[in-house]
């Protein structure tokens, strides 16, 4: 295993997450403006659980995302490798410690913006479970990425 690409991936994972988190943070904090904020009728009715929907939905859509940058980050790397194991081990450690670090920043940047409307919205904890398994596949597809990059590469 190459400690230097490890490390790469990591921070990769990590800028990612970061600017994703904060998309994450400007569209949640718009619908819950748009959908609970001075809401009257069937809007101040239904609005806070569409603003508890859509914190969810932009959090497991961020998580979908984990997958496949370390598919593509996993060919990438993979390539400059001389052996099929050693970039395998390489992008699947440095993807799924990635995928950990990209998840903990997406997963903190919403939780820690929802507003007063989110009152309904998941807690940090509650994600905990699809992080988990965030973090497990994203692992499992860079190592196998990696370990194609490096047959082809």
């Amino acid at each position: 295993m190459r400690v230097a690409e490890t490390g790469l991936l990591v921070t990769c994972f990590a800028i990612i997450g970061a600017g994703v988190g904060l998309v994450g943070v400007v569209t949640t904090g718009w619908v819950e403006t748009a959908f609970a904020a001075e809401a009257t009728g069937d809007a101040e009715r239904f609005g806070p659980i569409f603003v508890a929907q859509l914190y969810l939905s932009v959090t497991a859509a961020a998580l979908v995302g984990a997958p496949l940058v370390a598919g593509v980050l996993g060919m990438l790397v993979g390539s400059r490798a001389y052996d099929a194991r050693e970039a395998a081990s390489t992008c699947g450690v440095g993807s799924g410690v990635g995928a950990l670090g990209y998840g903990l920043i997406v997963i903190g940047l919403v939780v820690g913006s929802q507003g007063a409307a989110a009152d309904q919205a998941y807690g940090f904890s509650d994600a905990l479970g699809a992080l988990a398994a965030t973090t497990v596949g994203s692992g499992v597809v860079g190592g196998m990425t990696g370990m194609l990059g490096a047959w082809v590469g």
